[in-house]
């Protein structure tokens, strides 16, 4: 079955791949422990892995496992690739571009509905609270969802929060037609904010609240408006994998997602050791920045009671449930996916090795 046009973009990476080769280099001149000579001795599989955005704290958990060898430790070899976002990367996986990718649960639902038979397998959970949100600067007035009717927003074409924007135009009862919605580049999303070419953008708050800072805006300064502060319980980002390695690799992929998981339980622990893993592979990185960007993301999206409670990759199906049927209402979707459809349990480690 064709992939819908709905929410494609271009699937050229942001940047150059990083090869394991340039990882592996990179971190062990930062001193980053690496996996024991008889793990290097085998033959891995190569594999590559989307990215959620450009390379940042947000995604600095897969650099550090691929430096500290648990990729290889589960007999892969990993290619890491920056995205243009949620639909970017979603479009890729379900392409067979790439093998996995780290993406939003909630653009999932919406890709689904008009492409069954290509829709990504989501097969561990992270950002158990949404961050998707409407990021205005103070001066612009926006405090309540009304506020935005009379404004200009401007939206990344495969930004998950344009792409749910129809649910929360539903959920607060605005007037879409009152909202001038300009489509702007991911890129430059920030910058049109902080030069005032737009009032308001979508985004995930980590991602736009620092690359503000980057530009010389006060962190208190920026005003979010919170999908989930609307009733749009949403669960986010997480990995998903390809139908094509489902088929063709499953063994591997319990071992992918074991890397995952013992990646981010260790970020959680210390995510300053994360970002130097990404430092190392990039000299360009703004490390304090990062480290609090990462840390932000940390306290806001992935350790809270219920990933307390279930740990770190798996989620409630129950709740997910609920958010499938928010998206598809809202967005008047062609047909609504079953849980069953796009998330799988089986291949998460032991409760134990999940636990934070």
């Amino acid at each position: 079955m064709p992939v819908s046009k709905s929410i494609l973009t271009s699937a050229t990476p942001l940047a150059k791949p990083l090869s394991r080769r340039h990882v592996l280099l990179a971190a062990g001149a930062a001193g980053v422990a690496l996996a024991s000579p008889a793990v290097h001795a085998q033959a891995r599989t190569p594999i590559r892995i989307t990215l959620n955005a450009p390379r940042d704290g947000s995604n600095a958990a897969f650099f550090y496992a691929a430096a500290k060898g648990y990729f290889a430790e589960a007999g892969v070899e990993a290619t890491l690739d920056p995205s243009r976002g949620a639909g970017d990367s979603i479009q890729r996986v379900a392409s067979d571009t790439y093998d996995f990718g780290f993406s939003d649960f909630t653009v999932l639902v919406q890709f689904a509905a008009r492409n069954p038979d290509v829709t990504p397998m989501a097969i561990a959970a992270l950002y158990t609270r949404s961050p998707i949100s409407i990021i205005s600067l103070a001066k612009a007035g926006i405090s309540a969802p009304k506020d935005l009717e009379g404004k200009k927003l401007g939206a990344p074409a495969t930004d998950a929060g344009f792409l749910l924007l129809p649910a929360f135009v539903q959920s607060t009862g605005i007037d879409r037609s009152k909202i001038q919605i300009e489509t702007i580049d991911l890129t430059l999303r920030e910058a049109a904010l902080a030069q005032g070419r737009v009032d308001a953008v979508t985004g995930f708050d980590s991602t736009t609240l620092f690359n503000l800072a980057r530009v010389g805006i006060r962190k208190e300064d920026v005003r979010f408006l919170y999908f989930s502060d609307y009733k749009l319980d949403f669960y986010s980002n997480g990995l998903i994998v390809s139908r094509k390695f489902l088929r063709e690799r499953e063994p591997l992929i319990a071992g992918v997602v074991a890397a995952f998981v013992k990646a981010w339980r260790e970020t959680v622990a210390n995510p300053a050791a994360t970002v130097a893993a990404l430092a190392a592979t990039d000299a360009l990185v703004d490390v304090p920045l990062e480290v609090e960007r990462l840390t932000w993301l940390l306290s806001h999206q992935v350790v809270n009671e219920e990933s307390k409670r279930l740990g770190i990759g798996t989620l409630d199906p129950a709740r997910f449930a609920r958010g499938i049927d928010q998206v598809a209402g809202a967005m008047e979707l062609p047909r609504k996916p079953a849980v069953a459809e796009l998330w799988t349990d089986k291949y998460l480690p032991a409760p134990a090795a999940r636990q934070i």
